[in-house]
This record gives C-alpha cells, sequence and structure tokens, in this order.
C-alpha cells in the first residue's frame, strides 16, 4: 500500500464512520482523558500536569506503533496511526484555539 493510500484510509476513518459513531473527537478524548487522570489518581500516579485530549491521542499514536512491531503485518495498525496522529494535530490546535 503506497503512503498516499495510508493516507486516504484513515482520513476516511476520521471524518466517516467514526465520526459519526462516536460525535466530536474533542468531547470524546476529553472524557478519557478525565477516565485515565482519574484512573491515575487512584492509582497514585497522577501526573504534574493533568493528561489531555491532544495527550490521549498521542498516546493512541503509541499504541498503534507498539502494535505495528508486534505478529505479521497489519496495515490497519499503520492507517490508525496515520488517523490517530492527524486527530492529535486537531486536538492541539482546538486546545491552542480555545486558550
Amino acid at each position: 500500500m503506497k503512503a498516499a493510500q495510508v493516507a486516504t484510509a484513515a482520513a476516511d476513518l476520521v471524518g466517516g464512520d467514526r465520526k459519526e459513531a462516536y460525535g466530536d473527537v474533542l468531547l470524546g478524548l476529553d472524557r478519557i482523558a478525565l477516565m485515565w487522570n482519574g484512573l491515575l489518581a487512584i492509582a497514585g500516579k497522577a501526573p504534574k500536569q493533568p493528561i489531555n485530549a491532544h495527550d490521549v491521542a498521542q498516546m493512541m499514536v503509541c499504541l498503534k506503533q507498539a502494535r505495528a512491531y508486534t505478529g505479521p503485518l497489519r496495515i490497519d495498525n499503520h492507517i490508525d496511526a496515520a488517523g490517530w496522529s492527524s486527530v492529535a494535530g486537531e486536538a492541539a490546535s482546538r486546545i491552542a484555539e480555545a486558550s
């Protein structure tokens, strides 16, 4: 699969089915951040700065990168990493606009 095809597939996921299924990405990432911050606090591992939507998306990129090194090639890991990276960019932009 060529790079442009990976990017197109990622754009289709981010702007298509997943958006329809889960709604506004930033609101979803904010909910995840709240839950992860709560879990880390309960575990006694709260970070100095709370995790935000951008951090969640970046961690999802890392998850997909780690999976790409496990087992046989599954191109969806690369498509998902590209998608999460674009979501991280959107989250960072929207957070900057709000401040």
